[in-house]
């Protein structure tokens, strides 16, 4: 197969699939993954895809997708600006995929010497474009979420240690902890937490009172969760029991106006 021939191959598979590894690829055109790699490279000099780790991505639909996936609402915008207060210069940081996480970016374009670790293509695509240094995990995405996990997430050969992990969860209960929906995020996320020197909580109220399917850490083994004002009063008073801070929004506004 001619290479103009098997670059328009790529491009029909990807256009219809959205997405796609190498391996697959390879696989399907009958050439080696080096060959592929090198196709991928020169797609992605034209515009047409974005590289992740192993595969790649319809650019198109990455751009189409990206105003409706970062939601930009008052409540998620003042949790991420409560994150962003949280993250000094010259750190290290890890920002997990998720609504509020995804805000976080815009908010810290102007620290110094900032180094972000996500699992999340959009969110990596936001802080690319605020020119942010930025690692991407490793893995496969987990269906339509642009979100990377799996066993491949991190070279293990990779001594890799951050100051502080800001991991977005779908649940909060006191009987649960804190919870995900999917097991590879899940693994992900404790694999966060291992090599943070602190993990903070990210979560609107919506989510508390909430059990997902996957525990990632119990109620009492987060010492730092940043939420907004509606936070029913029970999980503040059990925070201020077990000696947990919780920052509410509204905390830091008025912080700023004082300011």
């Amino acid at each position: 197969m001619l290479v103009a021939e098997r670059l328009k191959k790529i491009k029909e598979i990807l256009l219809q699939k959205k997405h796609i590894d190498v391996a697959t690829l390879a696989e399907l055109l009958n050439v080696s993954e080096v060959t592929i790699r090198r196709d991928l490279d020169k797609l992605e000099s034209e515009g047409f895809l974005i590289k992740t780790y192993g595969g790649a991505i319809l650019k198109e639909e990455a751009t189409k997708l990206l105003s409706p996936i970062i939601e930009e609402n008052s409540e998620k915008e003042a949790i991420a600006k409560v994150c962003s207060y949280m993250i000094e210069d010259n750190q290290a940081i890890i920002l997990t995929g998720g609504n509020i996480c995804r805000l976080v970016p815009k908010y810290i374009k102007d620290k110094k010497n900032i180094i972000v670790l996500t699992n999340d293509l959009l969110l990596a695509l936001e802080c690319g474009k605020l020119s942010i240094q930025t690692i991407v995990t490793g893995g496969y995405l987990i269906g339509n979420t642009f979100m990377l996990a799996g066993p491949m997430l991190v070279n293990p050969n990779m001594d890799i240690f951050v100051d502080k992990a800001f991991i977005e969860v779908d649940g909060v209960s006191l009987e649960r902890g804190f919870t995900v929906n999917n097991v590879e995020f899940a693994n992900a996320y404790k694999y966060f937490k291992s090599i943070s020197k602190e993990t903070i909580i990210v979560a609107d109220s919506s989510k508390f009172d909430k059990i997902s399917l996957f525990q990632i850490a119990k109620v009492d083994e987060i010492k730092k969760v940043i939420s907004d004002t509606n936070v029913p009063d029970e999980y503040k008073s059990f925070f201020f029991e077990n000696g947990t801070q919780i920052f509410c929004s509204f905390d830091f506004s008025d912080l700023e106006r004082e300011v």
